[in-house]
């Protein structure tokens, strides 16, 4: 496979995860599985968008999904995810924190 193929793979898989309700469902999930309801209870949202959502994820190739008499059970698909969300996070929450020191900084020099 050529480089501008893995390229276009890996934006693709971005564009997948790309909405908050997706990365949330992801989180939620970590290493455990969980029905539509349990996830839905957890998101505040209705079962529709999270169904959704859900669809988007598992047609991408992120969840799986099990069935279980009348519920379905999802789960993450890629074991490294839940770990490289909470990677971005700290990343996240680092880079926030020295733009605040840094802005209280600038607040400062103006007094």
């Amino acid at each position: 496979m050529q480089y501008v193929d893995i390229l276009a793979l890996k934006s693709e898989f971005m564009r997948v995860l790309a909405h908050p309700i997706r990365i949330g469902i992801v989180e939620i999930l970590g290493d455990k599985k969980m029905s539509v309801g349990e996830i839905c209870e957890l998101l505040n949202k209705e079962q529709a968008t999270v169904s959704k959502h859900l669809g988007v994820l598992k047609n991408g190739g992120i969840l799986k999904s099990e069935k279980s008499g009348l519920n379905v059970f999802y789960s993450v698909d890629i074991c490294c995810l839940p770990n490289f969300l909470e990677c971005l996070k700290n990343i996240l929450e680092e880079k926030a924190a020295k733009n605040s020191k840094n802005a209280r900084g600038v607040i400062k020099s103006l007094r």
